[in-house]
């Protein structure tokens, strides 16, 4: 590879696409950020994010993908990969690139987070999924999609808020101030609220979780007993990993509400935590570098 090939790392999750690009000589060359691209959720949503993060990457540069002087290459680490169907309708799309690999976006994630060598993560976003790699074999736990699984995740955390809400209007629990909090963001009108929670996104219960998290830090009750039934269903995780690993691997935790859940994880799983080495689109972009590299030896 040289400066004419053009590699492309691209994150995407349910709320937001981040995508870095650098040359073939691994070259910084800029960075982008789009909307979700989930495949599962959509599949034209997440090209039109992809693209626009893509675009706006090269922008400061020279280098548009209509140059055929470039080779373009890229690699996706894309949610919603686990659904076939999702799957073959994105890999179906036209596309501008001489070379696409496509993966699950913790995959590209734990590859990058561990330098390319073996590791484990576990994801606490808008959902949550538990990841490793190990001599070449993946394994995961859970991220088959909310409400059946993504526990502890951003969009869960939300759920359960909004069911503590109403039992509290129900007069089954006590009042707090985040409960009381969450039906003021709907001006205290029931049918509002009720209305919104049977419709909502998992985004959109995400959009809850800074409130709670800033009552974490005043010790509202519910917000610390939501946090901490977070970190169990999260400890769940890395035992379910545990059991598909044959050695102690080390840990990463990404996704922004893991510093609020890692307090009350589980001591052993915080003993093996490592700081990352690489982001996710930088672990994108590693994986297309050893798809080129498999191809090139063929």
């Amino acid at each position: 590879m040289d400066q004419y090939d053009i590699l492309i790392g691209v994150d995407g999750g349910g709320t937001k696409t981040k995508v870095e690009i650098e040359d073939g000589l691994g070259r910084k060359i800029g960075m982008g950020q789009g909307g979700p691209a989930n495949i599962r959720s959509s599949v034209p949503l997440s090209w039109q994010s992809i693209q626009t993060a893509v675009t706006q990457a090269l922008a400061k540069s020279s280098i548009r993908l209509d140059n055929k002087a470039y080779r373009f290459h890229i690699g996706l680490g894309l949610a919603g990969t686990e659904v076939p169907e999702a799957q073959q309708a994105f890999l179906k799309l036209p596309n501008p690139y001489k070379t696409l690999v496509l993966h699950s976006d913790a995959y590209a994630a734990c590859l990058g987070v561990h330098g390319g060598k073996d590791g484990a993560i576990i994801i606490i976003g808008t959902g949550t999924i538990g990841y490793q790699i190990e001599q070449g074999k993946v394994s995961r736990v859970g991220g088959w999609g909310f409400p059946h699984s993504d526990e502890g995740g951003g969009a869960w955390l939300g759920m359960e808020l909004c069911r503590l809400t109403f039992q509290w209007l129900d007069k089954r629990i006590k009042a707090s101030p985040l409960l009381e909090a969450v039906f003021a963001k709907f001006e205290d009108n029931i049918f509002a609220f009720s209305t919104w929670a049977n419709r909502a996104s998992p985004g959109q219960f995400g959009e809850l979780v800074p409130l709670l998290i800033s009552f974490i830090e005043k010790k509202d009750p519910h917000a610390i007993a939501l946090i901490k039934q977070s970190a169990k269903c999260i400890n769940s995780m890395w035992h379910g990993l545990e059991c598909q690993s044959k050695k102690k691997l080390s840990y990463c935790l990404l996704g922004g509400i893991a510093p609020f859940v890692e307090p009350y994880l589980d001591r052993r799983l915080r003993a093996r935590l490592v700081p990352r080495q690489f982001s996710a689109p930088q672990g994108a972009i590693l994986m297309l570098r050893q798809h080129l590299l498999a191809k090139g030896k063929k």
